[in-house]
């Protein structure tokens, strides 16, 4: 089992590259996109687990977020879900994303307060339990609730023997940054190779002819 969840903890550029993709085609003149990231105080995902293979993935916990925010009318508290086309997934596998949440598909949301981001509310469980439903847990998860973070893994899984081990519950923080929407990094780029084309324009005082 340990050598299965390592493989499928592997980064996947190509998986990661076509979410970004999709998020980045999903962007309009109504869309906004954010990242995010954790910084974990306590987690497996912080201290690792050598004995059954697994290395510390500290920033395991950081993705990109992106929706349609059209509605918004920047008054009071507002949420947008997936009917305003929201989609969450992790840089190190976005198959960890908005379709698993055990909410879905009223969740998860992203919530304003009077036009200023508050966070991200996505209870995403990426290996449901299923053969140890006593112990009233729900397999691995990751659960973030605004600047948040609750993770929760259970190594029995991962054990050759599938021992019975308890859950590691861990917990951290979340920030977040608003990424420019493409047409104004377009036009920062331009703005900036204009400028520099005008600084190095050469002095044409002398008669000479000056082409740019």
């Amino acid at each position: 089992m340990k050598h299965q969840y390592i493989t499928w903890l592997k980064p996947l550029a190509v998986a990661t590259a076509a979410a970004g993709i999709t998020l980045g085609a999903a962007s309009s003149a109504e869309a906004a996109t954010y990242r995010f990231q954790a910084t974990l105080s306590e987690s497996l995902f912080l201290t690792g687990a050598p004995e059954i293979g697994i290395e510390p993935r500290p920033d395991f916990y950081r993705g990109l977020i992106s929706f349609d925010d059209s509605s918004l009318t920047g008054m009071g508290l507002e949420s947008l879900g997936v009917d305003a086309n929201l989609e969450v997934a992790l840089a190190e596998d976005p198959r960890v994303n908005q379709d698993i949440d055990i909410r879905f598909p009223e969740f998860p949301q992203v919530s304003f307060q009077d036009g200023e981001f508050l966070g991200l509310d996505w209870y995403a469980v990426y290996h449901p339990f299923t053969n140890v439903p006593e112990q009233n847990y729900p397999g691995d998860f990751v659960r973030i609730s605004g600047t948040e973070l609750t993770d929760g893994f259970d190594p029995t899984f991962y054990t050759p023997e599938d021992e019975p081990r308890s859950p590691v519950i861990g917990f951290g923080t979340v920030a977040y940054e608003k990424v420019p929407e493409p047409v104004s990094v377009v036009g920062l780029a331009i703005a900036a190779l204009s400028a520099s084309l005008l600084l190095k324009k050469p002095s044409a005082s002398n008669g000479d002819s000056v082409t740019v």
